[in-house]
């Protein structure tokens, strides 16, 4: 009973201590956000919502966070087109399954200034129909994926692996193809799943920084690479709205996805009469 009653008491302080570490650093910059100085400093001296207006009135700041939200869209659907079937495959075969999966999950171990240098010698001298891919959003996403891919097949294997294996034989019988099977069937019932890999390699794309700052510019930079420039050269309030306006980006995502993942639930559980 004290082993327990310790555990317990232990348990709670560790996630108290966590939350505290993840939500002050987000409280601050919230609040900076809402400053009326001219310089970034804490405590504050006013309140004021002048930075707001400031941001949104900034076409480059815009610009900014318009690129970050294209490239991690397009991260989102490169990433699940090339996760998608390489999990099932792996989820249902066992041979080489080791040696292909640390090979697709390889690219989280290497340095993202390793990553983003490498793009740019492979790919940034590429053009395709008189257009430049160094310094283009496809490129960037091309370099994000190589981080949100793995991600994305380490959440979807084990959703696959905890499927019916009798569906997709079941399909078969009933005349359906391998493919159409997959769609009509295999894909409705791992929804949560590949909705958690999607949102995954969105996220991963949108906070990414280090590849994005040797891939972008000026015209295609997206709002981490801004913020590192602007902190360097003039660090004010602005940068705290920014910062502001990107994790609320991620939690506003998270919230979205979690609201799904409940109104799924509560649609598959039986009505109570």
């Amino acid at each position: 009973m004290f082993e327990e009653r310790t555990f317990r008491i232990l348990h709670r302080a560790f996630a108290a201590l966590f939350i505290l570490y993840v939500v002050l650093p987000l409280a601050i910059t919230a609040v900076v956000a809402f400053s009326d100085d001219n310089v970034v400093r804490f405590p504050i001296r006013g309140f004021s919502g002048r930075w707001f207006g400031v941001f949104f009135n900034d076409a480059q700041w815009i610009n900014a966070a318009w690129n970050s939200l294209q490239i991690a869209l397009i991260t989102a659907v490169m990433s699940m087109v090339l996760a998608l079937p390489a999990s099932y495959a792996l989820a249902n075969g066992k041979k080489a399954r080791p040696v292909l999966q640390t090979l697709l999950i390889l690219p989280l171990f290497v340095p993202g200034v390793v990553l983003g240098i490498s793009v740019a010698m492979g790919l940034g001298s590429i053009n395709l129909f008189g257009y430049d891919l160094f310094g283009s959003r496809i490129l960037v996403a091309c370099a994000h994926t190589l981080w949100a891919l793995p991600l994305a097949i380490t959440v979807l294997i084990p959703t696959f692996e905890t499927l019916d294996k009798s569906l997709m034989e079941a399909a078969g019988d009933l005349g359906a193809s391998p493919l159409r099977a997959f769609f009509n069937v295999i894909m409705p019932v791992a929804m949560t799943g590949i909705v958690s890999a999607g949102l995954f390699a969105f996220i991963t794309s949108l906070n990414e920084f280090i590849m994005a700052l040797f891939l972008t510019t000026r015209d295609t930079q997206t709002l981490p690479v801004m913020l590192w420039l602007s902190l360097r050269s003039s660090a004010t309030p602005q940068i705290a709205v920014a910062s502001f306006v990107l994790a609320g980006s991620v939690f506003t995502a998270v919230g979205l996805a979690y609201a799904w993942f409940t109104l799924s639930r509560r649609r598959r559980e039986p009505a109570a009469f």
